[in-house]
């Protein structure tokens, strides 16, 4: 298998893996109600089993690493003279996705002060967490928004159209995801953010296989 397509399905399984870290930090069928906090989430990891909630933590920096080098697969499609774009979207989305793995992991400390009765203690532990999220969140986007334009300018081996299966297009559905019932709002807006590179690590695989490249 060529190095380039064995990175793609290393972001691939990364997707997954961070995904499956979500589900079993707080997949539930009861309600799902976000209100910008992490206080739902506290409420509904408080009585899950305490095994479920380390491995779904663990997930995160273990999917992280392999985040990092699926990531490190896009490079090997650039080409054209702002193929530049395509290394700094790389390591855009490399940074975020490791700050991902670090907040996730975090998640951790909410069911546990919760089912010490130290609630008190909320708003330090989210913070925390809050405080890497926002130093995923900027260069995520960011990310989205280069990779998205050099595919768009040719300066992939990707036709421009490939650009509808990356997160710059696919993180739209999550507007939709929103509205829809539980338990699938809990998968398909709580998993979103992962769902969006399963998409886009797997139709870059599929069409450059496809392509024979």
């Amino acid at each position: 298998m060529p190095l380039m397509h064995l990175l793609l399905v290393l972001g691939f399984v990364a997707s997954l893996l961070m995904f499956a870290g979500d589900m079993l930090l707080y997949f539930t069928t009861g309600t799902y109600d976000m209100d910008g906090s992490l206080r739902p989430y506290m409420r509904i990891m408080r009585d899950m089993p305490a095994g479920r909630i380390k491995a779904g933590g663990a997930l995160g920096p273990v999917a992280a690493a392999l985040y990092v080098a699926g990531f490190a697969a896009l490079p090997f499609t650039a080409q054209g003279a702002y193929a530049w774009l395509v290394w700094i979207a790389a390591a855009l989305l490399a940074f975020a996705l490791v700050c991902g793995g670090a907040y996730h992991a975090q998640y951790v400390y909410l069911p546990i002060i919760a089912r010490a009765g130290r609630e008190d203690l909320y708003d330090e532990v989210s913070s925390n967490i809050m405080l890497i999220m926002r130093l995923a969140t900027a260069p995520m986007y960011l990310g989205f928004v280069v990779l998205g334009i050099a595919i768009v300018l040719g300066q992939t081996a990707f036709p421009a159209w490939f650009v509808v299966f990356t997160p710059i297009v696919m993180s739209f559905f999550g507007l939709v995801w929103m509205h829809v019932p539980q338990p699938a709002r809990c998968v398909l807006f709580g998993g979103w953010s992962n769902l969006v590179f399963t998409i886009m690590f797997a139709a870059m695989l599929f069409f450059l296989m496809a392509a024979g490249s």
